[in-house]
């Protein structure tokens, strides 16, 4: 049976938090607080904590290839991921008529769009539900090749995303389409491949030479950051300008952030903080989930706190209800 880390739903916790600051404040407000190096790393957090539980998914029973599309796993995703989504989907068409009514202002949206997850009231940060949904079909294939060839996987998973980023930047298609380029799971192999080798070695003694290669990865990442955030590193040809400090070779900061949230951090702990950050962690699905439709309707100059907590207390009271009813 896989192991459960406390660690992994307190880094869920502030990756929740970091992804409602993002939302909340300006470009220049981020930039001017170094945000390269802690809100601006909320979905490469997440992205390596989907890797990493992965990885300790298949490290804990490895999957046969019968076993990895099977009607128990898609019961079970539908359960985390479908059900939520649902809800909020069909809640969307009550509160965008009401707000338009109210307002007088067109939020309610149905589009091509909306088959692949964006919901009918759409705000910030809808594309990570998409990814989600790419995640369903993805992982397993990629869990099950890492437990068999796991640095031919890795390789083929860093090319690819290469591959795709090149590709990206001279399809003109993207140009009209950005959505889609946002919402690709392939810009996020390299953080599943940090997840699915943390998994690995995130235990193993600091001795260990894996500790000088992901503390080296890490430097080069936090450089990579500030040329390209700072200085004048141009990457355009790679890398589609939006997207530049999240790619392959900026992940690696993150990924250490992983290691040492998990090294320093106790596996199980009932200090408050911890605990709070834990449960948050925990619904931080459905806290994302309405902090989409918040952004969908709420404007950006909205008090800090008043967006935080308003998505935090709702998205909350969602996860509770959620599981205390079993929808």
């Amino acid at each position: 049976m896989k192991q459960h880390l406390q660690q992994i739903d307190v880094i869920k916790g502030l990756a929740i938090i970091m992804v409602l600051l993002l939302h909340s404040l300006t470009r220049k407000d981020l930039l001017d607080s170094y945000a390269i190096y802690h809100i601006w790393q909320a979905v490469p957090l997440f992205m390596i904590v989907m890797g990493l539980n992965l990885g300790l998914s298949v490290h804990a029973k490895s999957p046969q290839a019968n076993e990895l599309y099977t009607r128990i796993y898609f019961l079970k995703k539908a359960t985390r991921i479908l059900t939520p989504y649902f809800i909020v989907f069909l809640l969307c068409v009550p509160i965008g008529l009401a707000w338009e009514w109210i307002q007088e202002e067109e939020v309610l949206t149905f589009d091509s769009y909306t088959w692949v997850g964006v919901l009918p009231v759409t705000g910030r940060g809808n594309y990570f539900i998409t990814l989600l949904l790419q995640s369903i079909v993805l992982l397993p294939i990629i869990g099950y090749a890492f437990s068999r060839k796991p640095i031919v996987t890795s390789v083929l998973l860093l090319a690819a995303e290469l591959a795709y980023h090149v590709w990206a930047t001279e399809f003109s298609f993207f140009d009209e389409n950005n959505y889609l380029h946002d919402a690709a799971f392939p810009r996020y192999f390299t953080a599943i491949v940090y997840g699915l080798w943390l998994s690995r070695i995130v235990k193993l003694p600091l001795r260990q030479p894996y500790f000088l290669i992901l503390a080296m990865l890490a430097v080069s990442s936090i450089a990579m950051l500030w040329f390209l955030a700072y200085g004048n590193l141009d990457l355009s040809a790679v890398f589609r300008p939006a997207w530049e400090l999240q790619q392959v070779f900026t992940y690696g900061y993150a990924a250490f952030l992983v290691w040492l949230t998990i090294r320093v951090l106790p596996s199980s702990s009932g200090k408050v903080p911890l605990r709070l950050l834990a449960e948050l962690g925990k619904a931080s699905y459905h806290i994302f989930l309405v902090q989409v439709i918040y952004f969908g309707l709420a404007q950006q100059d909205y008090p800090l706190l008043t967006n935080v907590a308003i998505c935090i207390i709702v998205g909350y009271s969602f996860f509770r209800a959620e599981k205390k009813w079993q929808l």
